[in-house]
């Protein structure tokens, strides 16, 4: 998939862009088939919800352990437009699933941006970077859908701090400060990403997001593959593998329908 100039101009204007659909339901249900797997996982990697520990908020590096996250990472579809973006070759400098399991247990994300973390601790020189987010399951207006401030990166890094929720947590989460989201909401707006399963959003590391706990009885999973330009890789080693991928080899496509072939061969009956 190549970007025309107009959506090259639309992401630099807005932060993002939406493509509804980009993976088929045979690639949605592969995926979906491999989340259980993901989820319960017992290591460091998995960071349960504070007030629910029987739920996952996060999981960390699914590409390193489960082969359709490894091939979703590598389709053409999704690396093409981010290389064309980013203006170099690139790495996965991190995956994280957010299942935001439905009746309350997936908790609400106060509003922030991403680089600030990658930056602060990672040592990521530049925002040259973009996270693709697959939505795994339906995002709707009652399922919590990623709250984003469009134009919000043009406002570059902005002051932040360590959330108290995010202390201790497993992960970082620098939060910005009331009267920054208000300037920024009154001037730009608030837009909901919402989308069939299979949708892809490409989303600016200093684009503003954010969003609410999930009270509904559905569950909203979203895949996010953080893409950093090769030529921007992160200098410092505090966080461990699976928040701070240190193997800086472009990754290689494989063919666009890997995940398509991966179905395939696990359905087809051993002789």
């Amino acid at each position: 998939m190549t970007l025309n100039d107009q959506q090259i101009a639309a992401f630099r204007e807005s932060g993002y862009l939406f493509f509804a659909g980009l993976l088929d339901e045979q690639e949605v249900r592969t995926l979906k088939d491999a989340v259980p797997d993901v989820l319960s996982r017992e290591g460091p990697e998995v960071v349960r919800e504070k007030d629910d520990p029987t739920a996952a908020r996060l999981a960390f590096g699914a590409h390193t352990y489960s082969e359709p996250f490894e091939r979703l990472a590598r389709l053409p579809r999704l690396m093409d437009p981010v290389r064309q973006l980013l203006g170099d070759e690139v790495y996965l400098h991190q995956t994280r699933m957010n299942p935001k399991q439905g009746f309350g247990s997936g908790a609400s994300w106060t509003w922030h941006q991403d680089f600030p973390s990658w930056y602060k601790v990672d040592g990521m020189p530049e925002p040259n970077c973009i996270m693709a987010s697959v939505f795994i399951d339906d995002c709707t207006p009652v399922t919590s859908p990623l709250l984003i401030i469009p134009g919000s990166h043009r406002w570059g890094l902005l002051d932040s701090e360590l959330h108290e929720d995010a202390k201790g947590r497993g992960y970082d989460l620098f939060h910005i400060d009331q009267s920054t989201l208000q300037q920024l909401a009154d001037e730009n707006g608030i837009e909901p990403l919402i989308g069939p399963a299979g949708s892809v959003a490409l989303i600016h590391s200093n684009i503003v997001h954010g969003s609410a706990d999930n009270v509904s009885p559905w569950r909203r999973a979203i895949f996010y593959l953080i893409y950093n330009a090769v030529g921007n890789a992160c200098t410092r080693e505090v966080r461990p593998w699976y928040q701070n991928n240190r193997n800086f080899t472009p990754l290689e496509p494989i063919e666009d329908d890997g995940l398509r072939a991966y179905s395939a061969a696990q359905a087809t009956p051993a002789r």
